[in-house]
C-alpha cells in the first residue's frame, strides 16, 4: 500500500517524470566526441579548481591544452566566453575530487559527470518548466498530450538535445532563462504569499546567471526584467534585485580579477579577435543570416515552424496578456540580435544561436489545443508528431555523435551519418547507469497519461 501511494504521488507529478526522463536521456547520450571536441569547457573548470586562477594555461594534461576561442591578455590566456559555464562546472568538479574523481585519473568519466550535473541538469529542469507553463496556457490542464508534447519536443526534438551533452555556455544560459521566465509566469498567476519572495529571488538569480553564462540572450533577459516589472509587485522588487545582483556577482568578480574592471567582458577584452558577436545592422548580412537560419531550421528543426504557427491559435485573451506578449517578444529580440551579427556559430550542429528560442517557440504547440473541431486538432497533432519525429531523428544523431559540425559549412548531420556507416565507435561514459532508469521514466509517464484520462479530478494538483 505504501509503495502504491508513492507511485500515485509520482503520477501526480508528471513534471518530475519529464525532468527525470530528459535528464537521463541527456546523460546517456553524453559522448567522447563532445567531451574531447568541446574541451575548453573543461579546461576552465580544471584551472579554477586545480590551480585556483581564471586563466587557462598551466595544466600538464594533454586534454587541457587550449586550441581555440581564447585570447591573450596581459600575458595570460583567457576564454572568449562568459565565465558562468566554468564556475558551475567548478562547483561540481570540486565535489567530484572529494570522491577521488579527477580529470587526470579519468578524463571522460569526470568531464561527463561535470556536464551531467551542469548543462544536462539545468536543461532537463527547463523542460519541466516548459511543461508547467504549457499546462497553464493550455485549453485543458488535465490533457497531457499538448503540454507534454511541447516539453518533450523542446527537450528531445530541437538543438537543445544536440547540445545537452556539453557544458556549453549558450545551452546552460538558455536553461537558466526559461526557468526564470517560469518563476515570473507563476508570480503573474499566484497571490502574494511567502513563496512569492522565494520565486522572485530565484527569478532574479537565474536572470543574473544567464548573463554571467552567455551574452547571447542579453536582450531576452532585459525583456524578462520588464516582464517582472509589469506585474507591479513592488514589494517583491527588492528581493528580485538582490537575486539579480547575486547572479551577476560571479561575473563582476571574474572580470575585475581577470581584466581589471568588473564591467569589462571577455569579448570586450579580446575585441580585436572576437568582435564578430557585436551587434551591427548591415542589410546584406541581415539577408544572409535570414537565409542561413531559414535553411538550418528547415533541415534541423522543422518543428520550429510548427510551433510558430501554433502561437496564432491561442485565444485573444491570452494573446493580450503580458505572458504571451513577453513570450513573442523574446523570440523577436533574439532574432534581431543573431540576424545582425557577423558570426554564424562556427562548426555548429544546427542553428545554435537560436537555442534560447527553442523553449518559447515550442510553447506554440499548445495553441493547437484551442482548435474547436476534433478533426482540426487531429490534423494538427499529426503535423506535430511527424515534424517532431523528424526533428528528433536529426537531433538524436547530433546528441549521439557530437555537436561539433566541422569542417565549417558542411552538413553536420550527413557527416555524422557517414561516420555511423563507417562504424566509428564512441564512448558513452554514463549510459550503462542511465538507460534502465530512462526506460522506467518512459513507462511511468505513459501510465500517468492513462491515469489522468481515467480519473482527471483525482490527480488534479
Amino acid at each position: 500500500m505504501k509503495a502504491a501511494r508513492h507511485l500515485k504521488s509520482l503520477f501526480a507529478r508528471p513534471a518530475l517524470l519529464i525532468f527525470l526522463l530528459t535528464w537521463f536521456a541527456y546523460g546517456a547520450a553524453i559522448n567522447s566526441s563532445n567531451l574531447i571536441a568541446f574541451d575548453l569547457q573543461q579546461i576552465g573548470v580544471e584551472a579554477m579548481v586545480e590551480r585556483h586562477h581564471f586563466y587557462l594555461e598551466g595544466s600538464a594534461l594533454p586534454q587541457m591544452q587550449t586550441k581555440g576561442d581564447v585570447f591573450r591578455y596581459e600575458g595570460h590566456l583567457y576564454a572568449a566566453k562568459q565565465p558562468g559555464q566554468f564556475m558551475a562546472g567548478a562547483v561540481v568538479y570540486f565535489l567530484l575530487r572529494i570522491f577521488g574523481l579527477t580529470y587526470f585519473k579519468n578524463y571522460l568519466l569526470t568531464s561527463a559527470l561535470v556536464t551531467f550535473f551542469t548543462a544536462s541538469l539545468v536543461l532537463a529542469a527547463s523542460a519541466s518548466a516548459v511543461f508547467e507553463i504549457a499546462r497553464e496556457l493550455g485549453a485543458n490542464r488535465d490533457d497531457l498530450f499538448w503540454a507534454a508534447g511541447a516539453a518533450l519536443i523542446y527537450a528531445l526534438a530541437t538543438t537543445t538535445f544536440s547540445y545537452s551533452g556539453i557544458a556549453h555556455h549558450d545551452a546552460l544560459a538558455s536553461g537558466y532563462l526559461v526557468i526564470a521566465f517560469y518563476f515570473i509566469f507563476q508570480l503573474s498567476r499566484q497571490p502574494h504569499d511567502r513563496r512569492a519572495y522565494l520565486k522572485s529571488c530565484a527569478a532574479g538569480l537565474l536572470l543574473g546567471l544567464t548573463i554571467t553564462t552567455s551574452m547571447l540572450p542579453f536582450f531576452m533577459v532585459i525583456l524578462c526584467l520588464l516582464y517582472f516589472l509589469s506585474l507591479r509587485r513592488s514589494g517583491l522588487l527588492p528581493i528580485f534585485l538582490v537575486g539579480l545582483l547575486a547572479g551577476l556577482l560571479p561575473l563582476f568578480i571574474y572580470d575585475a580579477v581577470s581584466f581589471g574592471n568588473p564591467f569589462r567582458l571577455a569579448n570586450i577584452a579580446g575585441a580585436s579577435m572576437f568582435a564578430d558577436t557585436f551587434w551591427r545592422f548591415e542589410p546584406r548580412n541581415f539577408g544572409d543570416k535570414l537565409a542561413l537560419y531559414s535553411r538550418a531550421l528547415v533541415f534541423y528543426v522543422p518543428v520550429f515552424a510548427v510551433g510558430l504557427f501554433g502561437l496564432s491559435y491561442y485565444p485573444g485573451q491570452i494573446k493580450r496578456s503580458a505572458d504571451f506578449l513577453t513570450l513573442v517578444g523574446l523570440l523577436i529580440v533574439l532574432a534581431a540580435y543573431v540576424f545582425n551579427i557577423s558570426s554564424d556559430g562556427d562548426c555548429q550542429f544546427g542553428p545554435r544561436y537560436l537555442l534560447p528560442a527553442m523553449p518559447f517557440v515550442c510553447l506554440g504547440i499548445v495553441g493547437f489545443g484551442y482548435l474547436s473541431r476534433p478533426t482540426e486538432r487531429g490534423l494538427a497533432a499529426v503535423a506535430v508528431v511527424l515534424t517532431g519525429a523528424y526533428s528528433f531523428a536529426v537531433n538524436f544523431v547530433g546528441a549521439l555523435r557530437g555537436a561539433m559540425g566541422c569542417p565549417h559549412g558542411q552538413n553536420a548531420f550527413w557527416n555524422h551519418v557517414a561516420a555511423f556507416e563507417q562504424g566509428e565507435a564512441l564512448v558513452y561514459p554514463l549510459a550503462p547507469w542511465l538507460i534502465v532508469p530512462w526506460l522506467v521514466c518512459i513507462l511511468l509517464l505513459v501510465t500517468t497519461r492513462q491515469a489522468l484520462q481515467r480519473s482527471p479530478q483525482s490527480f488534479r494538483r
